[in-house]
């Protein structure tokens, strides 16, 4: 972040009820969430910035495809668990190298659970 407390102040500014906005303002709501986001990615290392774009494009596509916004969560949530677990992962592998142990390539997945979904009409 470019000035850690200059973001801080301008977004205590943005802290008040955010489901009251949505509540009663949804487009309000959305618009304020999308400037929000933009201003921290913008507001981030240079060096992230296209990482951060990606992630938010990958959340934007899954609340637009999502049935619900609780549909829309529980999927966002799954990708936040499997980037943690990745990421926890990848923190062993490096104390492992430290204490001197051997690190193997993590198993591929070979098969995957197919999920059936019915086709909804537009």
């Amino acid at each position: 972040m470019n000035s850690g407390s200059k973001e801080s102040t301008h977004l205590q500014d943005k802290a008040y009820d955010w489901a009251q906005l949505a509540q009663q303002d949804p487009v309000a709501f959305e618009t304020m969430r999308t400037e929000l986001l933009n201003e921290f990615i913008q507001n981030s290392p240079a060096s992230i910035q296209k990482k951060l774009e990606g992630i938010q494009w990958k959340i934007e596509h899954v609340r637009r495809r999502a049935n619900s916004p609780v549909e829309a969560l529980a999927e966002i949530t799954g990708m936040m668990w499997q980037s943690t677990q990745l990421l926890s992962k990848k923190q062993q592998d490096l104390l492992d190298v430290y204490a001197g142990k051997e690190v193997t390539a993590s198993p591929t997945q070979e098969s995957a659970q197919i999920l059936h979904f019915q086709l909804r009409a537009n």
